[in-house]
């Protein structure tokens, strides 16, 4: 019936939104939104407290909604799994190639988040966003990070940083590890399973997920569109960079 079909939908969901993760410029929120499941999602998500959990697991299904947050979270990850496969194939083959794609796509996708010319023509101050966005994603693109020593305070950071904006659409965790200049590592590391790199970053993660759901839907309902502006800016000038 209604709950089966439903379950249905959050396995698709939870596949497409993991494939759109890993790939810089989509988002999986976008995705969720699309699905027409965000709301509910967020919902689930912002219960995560300690005064939630508990080891009653009929009370855990219930407030958690594990009948759709199940099938949601393994095919997600299934995504995952296969998806860095691939895109680490082409990343050690074809890296060139692969990056101009990225970039363009990142462009592309950063002047549609911002529809470019209807909100500028109203409000000349979002300029100054997609300006500071533009400047940030320069300066970050300039710090070069190695990847054989990525310190673990910049891999926590990272996964704090990408998993917030894996929780708001229209901005892709996977392009803010583009912007951070880890991408690369990130995937290798999920690919072929190397824990000291995904560790840290799954704590990140973590954290992130603990304490924002919230915060970040309050933020997000009030700046909107100056958020999006920065971040277009941001997205645009990394997929620049990338060229």
């Amino acid at each position: 019936g209604m709950r089966e079909n439903n379950k249905i939908k959050y396995s698709l969901a939870g596949f497409f939104m993991g494939v759109a993760e890993l790939i810089p410029g989509i988002s999986g929120a976008t995705v969720a939104v699309i699905f027409k499941i965000y709301p509910n999602l967020m919902t689930i998500l912002s219960k995560l407290r300690i005064k939630h959990l508990s080891f009653n697991l009929s009370s855990l299904s219930k407030t958690f909604q594990f009948d759709l947050l199940l099938p949601l979270i393994f095919s997600m990850i299934a995504a995952i799994i296969l998806c860095s496969k691939a895109i680490n194939f082409l990343l050690n083959n074809y890296e060139e190639n692969f990056f101009t794609f990225l970039g363009c796509l990142m462009i592309i996708l950063s002047l549609q988040i911002i529809n470019f010319f209807k909100g500028i023509l109203h409000q000349k101050k979002l300029f100054i966003f997609i300006f500071l966005g533009s400047s940030i994603g320069f300066i970050l693109g300039q710090l070069d990070v190695e990847s054989e020593n990525i310190s673990i305070f910049y891999l926590i950071l990272s996964g704090v940083l990408a998993f917030s904006f894996f929780l708001i659409p229209g901005i892709s965790g996977s392009s803010m590890l583009v912007v951070l200049g880890i991408y690369s590592p990130i995937i290798g590391a999920i690919a072929n399973f190397n824990f000291d790199i995904l560790i840290p970053f799954a704590l990140g993660c973590l954290i992130s997920l603990l304490l924002l759901p919230r915060l970040i839907l309050s933020i997000y309902s009030s700046y909107e569109q100056s958020l999006l502006y920065l971040f277009s800016g941001l997205i645009a000038s990394s997929g620049f960079l990338l060229l």
